[in-house]
C-alpha cells in the first residue's frame, strides 16, 4: 500500500520584514533576555539575515525554524499582540508536553508595518482554535 505525504495545512499569514524591522525586533528581544544571552547572540555570526515568517494552524516557521503549537505534544494556549513601542509583537503561548520539555513556551514574532489588522484577524482565528 502506498502512503501519501501528510497534507500541509494552509498558510494563514506569510510575513516578510525590512532589515530595520527585524533589527528592531532583535534589539527588543535582546533587552528581554540576560546579558549572557546578549553576548552569545552578539558574537554568533550569520544571525543578521531577515527571515520570513509563515503561520499555519499547526505551526509557526521563522526561516527554516519550525515552532509547532498544535499537535499531541504542543497545545496552543493563548495568542496576543503586544504594543512594544515602535513595533507590535505577536506572542503565541504553547504548552509543551513531551519528555524533553514541559511547561509553557512563548513564541514571539514582530508584526510587520501595515499588517496590524491582518495580525488581529489572525489572532482571532487562532484564538478560536483554542476553544
Amino acid at each position: 500500500m502506498e502512503h501519501s505525504p501528510k497534507q500541509e495545512s494552509p498558510i494563514l499569514a506569510h510575513w516578510t520584514y525590512t532589515r530595520e524591522e527585524w533589527r528592531a525586533f532583535q534589539c527588543w528581544t535582546r533587552k528581554k533576555k540576560s546579558w549572557l544571552h546578549f553576548l552569545l547572540h552578539f558574537f554568533t555570526p550569520g544571525k543578521n539575515q531577515t527571515p520570513e515568517v509563515k503561520i499555519s494552524q499547526e505551526k509557526l516557521s521563522i526561516g527554516e525554524g519550525q515552532h509547532p503549537f498544535s499537535n499531541p505534544e504542543h497545545i496552543l494556549k493563548r495568542v496576543g499582540i503586544r504594543d512594544a513601542g515602535r513595533l507590535n509583537i505577536m506572542e503565541i503561548t504553547v504548552e509543551r508536553n513531551n519528555t524533553a520539555h514541559t511547561g509553557l513556551h512563548e513564541i514571539r514574532v514582530p508584526v510587520p508595518k501595515g499588517k496590524l489588522r491582518e495580525a488581529i484577524a489572525l489572532q482571532e482565528k487562532m484564538t478560536r482554535l483554542i476553544l
